[in-house]
């Protein structure tokens, strides 16, 4: 049956039992529906043909429309390097169509898993590319951060309540963090070196739960929103060689944890209450008989209902089923499509969404007594918005040379940075320069202006760095590259009207570009500037926005071919307090 042609079934059980087989055309939707899964507690059963290859991690957006990745290839763990970017797809479950697709610019890698923030922006996760990127619908942009772990491998991803990104690292046996205020990582290695962790969630209390997901390993991981790292059995019995190998983590309304097991046709849970890190205290395995014994098994999607239900599927079966959250039995109902996986979620509705990758569709599936949304368009399934997005120039790899949050003691001198190398150039050396209140503050100077710089050398780098300064009165603030003493050096820094690069060379400045841009004191705003060959580029916004596409400003100069990163401050009428910086090599 042609996936052009939108199907339907009627959906009564009587002529299910008559004639199953039977598929009736009665409108034109989009999606076909599956007789074998009309039964007791599933209602109907759609499939959507997704706009892209492999279908993986799906998320809800806030009016309940479902976000799917489609990196195109079937991790397993890594695609071919010669995989183009991968896409991102928003179907409207209301107008049964593909809202939004997202074909991601060169530089880009694979999306597999996505999540949604409180302002509608999605993250997502290219393990191939080792990155974290971010498409913005309102803006139409995208942007990415590479993971400072080489080869890092980001998988499963979550959101915090404070908008902090969490996602495991598959490949290096970590799970990290990105704060897209500071845009600035945090990194936590797991106790053993082969845990591969998988999946990842959030609780109600900021307690970070994932999976580790190697069967020599098999533990649930815990970091506490007091920063510990605690980690819990799932049986006492060696498990190498089992095939246990837990995939994907969900918490049921009680605050409990559930996951996927792998290749043991089983579920876990871990009562909370009753959990006591090193032992399988509180855990119980639930385990199902599969119904095809020669089909293998292979559980690995897990979302939990409002009706009290665990709901999960089986790749290898090609089924998804449910399992009381009290106890009780499985019920399972046949995938109208191909590998049910990684992309099955509930949304607020109680409607089971899953993706089919080998099918290359997204299966919704309605429970009985839940609402059946109205459509409100009968159009075919071409997409009411296609977006190319605008790249934020954000690297794409690359090794972090320096990072400071700036999160120590009141001291003088900016010391030792958060990364642990210790700030040169004037920083050090001048009493203008403290610490206060978590920031990195530079005091009234007069009529000098002073230089800060962080990490090793580098010919090819850029710099993000978060401040604001009391007054922009004969005042400035900008981030340096290629910085090898205080008379030379290029800059870009704004001072109140105009955003501009400007190099120093043997003491003689010259202005090489400028534009208009207004900056208010008080205010925090992000500068980025970076250099390779002879190019250089900037931009500037207030850290509460987003990155402008493309570059603000751009120009040419090769007199400086090396040097260090870091920032340059006239505080002549006020004071500077500088709360992140970042630099990377290119």
């Amino acid at each position: 049956m042609k996936h052009s042609t939108r199907k339907t079934l009627v959906t009564c059980v009587a002529l299910v039992v008559v004639a199953a087989s039977t598929l009736l055309a009665v409108g034109s939707f989009i999606g076909m529906h599956s007789a074998s899964a009309l039964a007791s507690g599933i209602s109907s059963v759609t499939d959507y043909p997704v706009p892209g290859g492999d279908p993986w991690g799906t998320a809800f957006d806030r009016s309940g429309r479902v976000w799917v990745a489609l990196p195109g290839c079937d991790l397993a763990p890594s695609c071919p390097s010669s995989t183009p970017p991968g896409k991102l797809a928003l179907f409207d479950p209301n107008a049964l169509n593909w809202a939004t697709i997202v074909s991601l610019p060169a530089g880009y890698g694979q999306p597999l898993f996505v999540a949604v923030d409180s302002t509608g922006k999605v993250w997502f996760t290219m393990p191939v590319t080792n990155a974290i990127g971010v498409y913005d619908p309102a803006s139409t942009t995208v942007a990415q951060w590479a993971v400072p772990t080489t080869a890092a491998g980001p998988w499963g991803i979550a959101i915090d309540s404070k908008g902090t990104i969490w996602f495991t690292e598959h490949y290096t046996n970590q799970i990290g963090s990105f704060d897209p205020n500071s845009r600035t990582f945090h990194e936590v290695a797991t106790p053993a070196s082969n845990s591969q962790p998988y999946g990842i969630t959030v609780d109600a209390t900021g307690n970070i739960w994932f999976t580790e997901n190697l069967d020599a390993v098999a533990l649930i991981g815990e970091y506490t929103n007091q920063g510990v790292l605690q980690e819990y059995k799932i049986r006492n019995t060696p498990t190498g060689g089992t095939g246990l190998t837990p995939h994907l983590i969900t918490i049921d309304p009680s605050g409990n944890i559930w996951w996927s097991e792998g290749w043991v046709s089983s579920i876990g849970l871990l009562n909370v209450a009753a959990a006591q890190p090193g032992t399988n205290n509180g855990v119980t395995e639930y385990h199902y008989t599969p119904s095809c014994g020669s089909c293998g098994s292979h559980t690995s999607g897990i979302s939990a209902d409002k009706q009290g239900l665990i709901w999960l599927d089986d790749s290898l079966q090609n089924t998804f089923g449910s399992f009381p959250i009290g106890g009780g039995s499985f019920t399972f109902y046949n995938s109208p499509g191909g590998h049910p996986h990684d992309g099955l979620n509930v949304d607020s509705q109680n409607r089971v969404w899953f993706d089919e990758e080998f099918a290359n569709k997204l299966a919704e599936a309605i429970q009985s007594g839940s609402p059946t949304p109205t459509p409100t368009s009968t159009a075919s399934p071409t997409p009411t918005a296609t977006s190319t997005p605008t790249p934020t120039p954000i690297p794409t790899s690359g090794t972090t040379l320096a990072t400071d949050t700036f999160q120590r003691a009141n001291q003088s001198f900016w010391g030792t940075a958060s990364n642990g190398q210790t700030w040169g150039g004037d920083a050090n050396n001048y009493s203008v320069f403290s610490i206060s209140g978590n920031a990195g503050v530079v005091s009234n100077t007069g009529a000098a202006s002073y230089s800060a710089v962080l990490g090793p050398t580098a010919a090819n780098a850029e710099v993000y760095a978060t401040g604001s300064l009391s007054s922009f009165v004969n005042s400035n603030f900008g981030d340096v590259l290629r910085w090898t003493d205080g008379n030379n050096w290029y800059k870009a820094f704004v001072d109140g009207s105009s955003l501009i690069i400007q190099k120093k060379v043997a003491g003689t400045t010259t202005i090489l570009a400028s534009v208009p841009f207004t900056a208010t004191g008080g205010t925090s705003y992000t500068l980025h500037f970076r250099v390779v060959g002879s190019t250089l580029t900037a931009n500037v916004w207030a850290a509460s926005a987003s990155e402008p596409g493309g570059w603000m400003v751009t120009t040419s100069d090769s007199t400086l071919t090396s040097g260090y990163c870091g920032l340059r401050l006239l505080t002549q009428s006020g004071t500077a307090t500088m709360t992140s910086f970042q630099a990377k090599s290119l």
